[in-house]
């Protein structure tokens, strides 16, 4: 099947309705006037970068994204229809993405520059197994540009029942919609749904058709593929443990792309991510751990940028020196650097270490947050997208030492003109122990220091992540715009301040964590008369929820509380989450050996002592954090005669986005209008 697509060589422009009549004050003017850039994609000769951009047109009235075409010196280009995607083969005559079209066809399709048409080439099966947040189902073209390897499961999908008969061959005779359901393994779930008995594996198809060939198998899965310059082999992460359900114990291996051949690259404690080949073909580096025990989600231990020989041989780790947690990395053109971000005291800074002798140097730096970027392979330059705490994101190149550097886009400078944007200022604390601990401290919006406001604590996720400089995080602007001040600090456990800072809630969920979170209420207070001590509210999603529930059971100084995918008891967590690994990471060791341990660190131990109004969100289908954990709190506050409510958003997961994210907008403003501004309650 082929189509032609109607693209011009133009700019390809999509006019979006706004949809903000739907939605009520601030998410009205965040729908429309928000600008959002992509991340970016350097053309194969380094010499410009595109990306997408939507802002709002004023003239057409209407949000407006493009495909914007820029030269490595930051300057904008006639549009060009081929540089409108990083996946692009190395002769950039085609273009490859995965996707779905009206035929009811998934998988890999590419598009021939050329021609203006695209092919559909292979179907791709999803596994469906949680392997990670790292964990990519990616693809990548041949050095070559003659085929593309991509991952896919081959086989559908089934839930057998081992002891019984044979699938029946007809139809007729075909299990009805209600058979059970037989799980034979520890990680039965995925993030929303059952998982399956599916493998992710290797196939490899020609760009110009025919059959896929399959260059892995067995009961393991492959994922986070590149292809070697030379065209020979394929580096991929695999878990060959006894039980990868089990042990996050990922590897990296190579298959040859002509016989199918897998070889062993590393053989490690820890678990290895991402990998890359260098330009020149003789290292991959990639990103890895060094403790037995990991988990799929928010670890603890901080992921370094290691390399090891192409061949094999001796793993280095580049940037232990720095003792920061690693987001992503690229390699210069001429193998000689490596370029990698990192979370340092609530930045996202980017750096470069050199391949020789080590030596590592800033490149970008300050009170920002890099979210992607791209290195140009022939230039001396790198394009990346950033925020900070007074906007939202916008593209900028800037030299390989960082002596240059210019900003690119201004897709956020609408919202800027005609929303009341609230800045956030950092601060530092000493806590119980005097351990310094950085905050933000975001003022409401128009302020008047002469008036007292009412004040929202807000915590963040993880554990091991962090707050810091970004304009958009919710509820910050929103609530803001509302009246309130929003409190957001970084307590022991969270990542940019070293190991030992990260290792800080090891067996004391809810103890240094909670007391830095309380100190932190304490120095804002104390330091800023206009905070109103008696209207404080508290809330937090994930491990937030967590502490949100901590809180609430711990002191009554919050007049409200919002909890969203919240934990409240560890130990049936334990056993209906994805997350094992997680709990046997933070407090090592089985359930069963932890019992008491984990009972003590669990909020619903001490639901008895919660006066404070509680509001729980919950996706239905969250098996990151299972919405029982919110039903345990809810039904007990209920027992008590606590004020709360429970909302459950249907088929949503973990994540809320679209129309159930500017619901708990919403949501959130009138809880707490309701405890804190009665003024304001609907």
């Amino acid at each position: 099947m082929i189509r032609k697509i109607v693209v011009s060589l133009a700019v390809l422009t999509i006019l979006i309705p706004s949809t903000a009549a739907a939605q009520s004050g601030y998410t009205e003017l965040w729908m429309q006037y928000r600008g959002s850039v992509g991340s970016p994609g350097v053309s194969a000769d380094g010499e410009s970068f595109h990306a997408f951009v939507q802002q709002w047109d004023e003239e057409a009235s209407e949000r407006v994204t493009q495909i914007r075409h820029y030269s490595m010196d930051g300057d904008e280009l006639e549009p060009d229809i081929k540089r409108s995607s990083p996946r692009f083969s190395s002769t950039g005559a085609h273009h490859v993405f995965k996707s779905d079209d009206d035929e009811g066809n998934y998988g890999i399709f590419v598009f021939d520059v050329g021609l203006q048409e695209y092919q559909f080439l292979a179907p791709v099966k999803e596994a469906g197994t949680f392997l990670g947040h790292r964990a990519q189902r990616n693809y990548v073209w041949s050095p070559d540009g003659s085929e593309i390897a991509y991952i896919s499961a081959n086989v559908d999908p089934v839930y057998p029942d081992k002891s019984g008969p044979d699938e029946a061959e007809d139809d007729a005779a075909a299990e009805p919609e209600w058979a059970p359901v037989v799980s034979d393994r520890l990680l039965f779930k995925s993030r929303t749904a059952l998982s399956s008995d599916l493998r992710s594996h290797i196939f490899v198809i020609p760009v110009r058709g025919g059959e896929p060939r399959q260059l892995t198998d067995g009961d393991f899965d492959e994922h986070s593929i590149d292809w070697s310059p030379d065209g020979r082999e394929i580096v991929f992460v695999s878990d060959r443990s006894a039980d990868p359900d089990d042990i996050h114990g990922n590897d990296l291996w190579t298959v040859n792309v002509a016989d199918g051949v897998v070889r062993r690259l590393t053989e490690t404690a820890g678990p290895e991510f991402s990998p890359r080949y260098s330009p020149d073909g003789r290292w991959i580096a990639f990103l890895g751990a060094d403790r037995p025990i990991n988990t799929r989600d928010s670890p603890m231990e901080t992921d370094h940028l290691k390399l090891i020989p192409a061949r094999g041989g001796p793993v280095r780790n580049l940037t232990l020196p720095l003792d920061r947690r690693l987001v992503d990395f690229a390699w210069s053109g001429d193998s000689d650097h490596l370029f990698f971000t990192v979370h340092d005291q609530g930045s996202i800074a980017l750096y470069r270490v050199d391949v020789e002798d080590g030596s590592i140097h800033p490149v970008v730096t300050g009170e920002m947050r890099i979210a992607g970027f791209a290195v140009s392979p022939t230039r001396d330059r790198i394009v990346y997208r950033d925020e900070t705490a007074a906007r939202g994101l916008e593209l900028h190149v800037v030299n390989f030492d960082g002596s240059w550097h210019r900003q690119v886009t201004r897709a956020q400078d609408p919202f800027m003109e005609n929303v009341p944007v609230a800045v956030s200022d950092t601060f530092w604390f000493r806590s119980f122990d005097g351990t310094p601990v950085q905050g933000w401290l975001t003022k409401p919006v128009p302020f008047d220091p002469d008036l007292r406001y009412p004040t929202l604590l807000e915590i963040h996720g993880g554990p091991h992540s962090d707050r810091g400089y970004t304009a958009y995080v919710w509820p910050t602007q929103p609530m803001a715009n509302r009246g309130y001040a929003v409190v957001q600090i970084n307590p022991r456990g969270s990542v940019g301040y070293g190991q030992e800072f990260a290792d800080g809630t090891l067996r004391d969920w809810g103890g240094g964590d909670y007391e830095d979170l309380m100190a932190g209420m304490d120095a804002v207070i104390a330091r800023n008369a206009w905070v109103d001590p008696d209207r404080l509210g508290v809330m937090g999603y994930s491990y937030g929820g967590y502490m949100t529930n901590w809180v609430i059971t711990h002191t009554d100084r919050f007049e409200a509380a919002l909890a969203g995918g919240s934990l409240s008891n560890l130990i049936s967590f334990y056993g209906t989450s994805i997350y094992q690994l997680l709990v046997e990471t933070e407090f090592p060791g089985e359930v069963w050996e932890n019992y008491d341990l984990l009972w003590d660190r669990s909020p619903l131990k001490y639901v008895a002592n919660v006066t404070t109004p509680t509001l729980f969100v919950h996706g239905a289908t969250d098996h990151d954090v299972p919405i029982g954990q919110a039903e345990e709190m809810y039904v007990a506050l209920r027992k008590l005669g606590v004020e709360s409510q429970l909302v459950r958003y249907p088929d949503v997961g973990h994540s809320l986005s679209g129309s159930s994210f500017f619901d708990l907008v919403d949501r959130t403003a009138a809880w707490f209008d309701g405890y804190l501004q009665p003024d304001l309650a609907p």
